[in-house]
């Protein structure tokens, strides 16, 4: 089963728009990981799960929030009540005790997929103004595909084509032990 990851768009409600008629059907859950500009009640978060991101004011927006399904656990968060700017040992200490198998943030605009603490934490980038080494790149989003085995992380562009070189795959037995 597969799942969109999304982070970042700072008013670019077009290409969410793009998103969610691209991958709705296709995908079991989109998750926008916070910094959309926009309000909660839009249209768009009906198929989104958004999360608040630190140019979110709309208090309607969750801080965070926990999706479980039968295949997968995952804890969502923009990052910036953590900190993660300067580092993600604060949020690890906060997510270490939940029963979670992934960890989505944002904030950044850096993506990256790692395990720590047996939690996969996956950033999509920023799908409007990237930074760091794949700003060349113009803007990412992720797709976790999971499977009994394994989770498998691919990074695609804003037109939908996956980036050659970013697919990262886990070893569920190196989740949550």
């Amino acid at each position: 089963m597969d799942y969109l990851i999304v982070s970042d768009t700072h008013g670019d409600r077009e290409i969410l728009e793009q998103l969610v008629v691209h991958y709705q059907g296709q995908v079991r859950a989109m998750f926008y990981n916070g910094d959309s500009e926009l309000d909660a009640d839009d249209e768009l978060f009906k198929t989104l799960l958004p999360v608040r991101g630190n140019v979110d004011f709309d208090a309607m927006f969750p801080d965070d929030r926990t999706y479980r399904d039968q295949d997968i656990a995952i804890y969502q968060t923009h990052g910036h009540l953590f900190h993660t700017e300067v580092g993600i040992n604060w949020l690890l200490t906060q997510v270490e005790p939940m029963q979670v198998d992934v960890v989505t943030v944002g904030h950044t605009h850096q993506l990256g997929s790692e395990v720590l603490e047996q939690k996969l934490f996956i950033n999509p980038g920023s799908i409007s103004l990237p930074r760091g080494p794949y700003a060349y790149l113009k803007g990412t989003y992720a797709i976790l595909s999971v499977t009994p085995k394994e989770l498998k992380v691919q990074y695609y562009t804003r037109d939908f084509k996956p980036v050659e070189g970013l697919e990262f795959t886990f070893k569920r037995a190196d989740l949550r032990k």
